[in-house]
């Protein structure tokens, strides 16, 4: 009896101690649902993504109500808040605003250019995930003379590990510029929110761009691939640790994306900030990596 008396207690205390934030997202002058808003604490390792409808749920330790979250979203202004205010009302993005630039079409020919195309043996590693913060990693694409005459952006191919291939996944792929003083990523070129809905792969998927006449800057790009913590994306696992036969379970977020040696690295984006990824490279053969991504140019 004491025994269960204890347990019970123990259930009780660790309950008391946990809060569900549990609200929505929506547009500060529309009042429109803000789907896909990624959602992260700044000091922890704790964040979650608003879904379709702009809806978000998600558990923590009532110690941090106190600290600070910053919310995100493609064409919305970054916002600080106390994880506190999200209890009690709606967060409020405001909307970027853009000045309309001139669109030229032009008729293009049927050639086409493939850059950095990768081969199942190429991917090494993989950018997972488990339930956390969310986060934006990327890969530059320099430009070269020998674009010139393949100026525009076909499509984008993503590269996943065989481990989610069969999973499916929704994520965000965005197009950065590059800023000319850090050469980090900067402002978004494209402006649409192009969400890819993965239900099975070969290890990889193609997503076709061509609609958006992007043009390849002369200082380069970057592509990002943005991982949304949503219900749909998580997927329970087992596993065991090497050298022992005891089975564990986690919650990975899908998908995950394929990786590559390089001898630089990779810029992440985390709870509101840009970062150099830097990964232990004794365990890649003495390199770091970055997302296996091909564009297929056209003129």
């Amino acid at each position: 009896m004491r025994v269960f008396l204890f347990l019970c207690f123990v259930s009780i205390t660790a309950f008391s101690q946990t809060v569900v934030l549990k609200n929505k997202v929506i547009d500060a002058y529309t009042n429109d649902p803000v789907a896909y808003a990624n959602i992260s604490f700044l000091n922890e390792n704790v964040g979650v993504s608003s879904d379709e409808n702009g809806h978000f749920s998600l558990q923590i330790n009532k110690k941090i109500l106190k600290s600070k979250v910053h919310v995100s979203c493609l064409n919305y202004k970054d916002t600080v808040v106390l994880a506190s205010v999200l209890q009690s009302e709606s967060l409020k993005l405001q909307p970027k605003l853009y000045e309309l630039e001139e669109v030229i079409i032009s008729k293009k020919a049927d050639r086409e250019l493939v850059v950095d195309e990768y081969k199942r043996r190429d991917i090494k590693a993989s950018f997972g995930g488990r339930k956390g913060s969310p986060w934006i990693v990327t890969k530059y694409f320099p430009y070269k003379s020998e674009y010139k005459n393949f100026p525009f952006l076909k499509s984008v191919t993503i590269y996943f590990t065989s481990f989610l291939s069969r999973k499916k996944a929704k994520f965000r792929v965005r197009f950065f510029k590059v800023d000319e003083k850090t050469g980090k990523p900067s402002e978004d070129i494209l402006k649409e929110s192009l969400i890819v809905d993965v239900k099975k792969t070969n290890g990889k998927t193609e997503v076709d761009v061509s609609k958006f006449n992007i043009e390849f800057p002369k200082e380069g790009f970057f592509v990002g691939l943005e991982r949304i913590h949503i219900p749909y994306n998580f997927h329970k696992i087992k596993y065991t640790k090497q050298g022992s036969r005891k089975k564990y379970k986690d919650t990975i977020v899908a998908p995950d994306f394929g990786a590559i040696y390089t001898k630089d690295s990779t810029w992440v984006k985390s709870s509101g900030k840009w970062v150099k990824h830097y990964f232990p490279q004794e365990f890649y053969k003495g390199n770091a990596l970055k997302p296996a991504i091909s564009v297929t140019l056209s003129n």
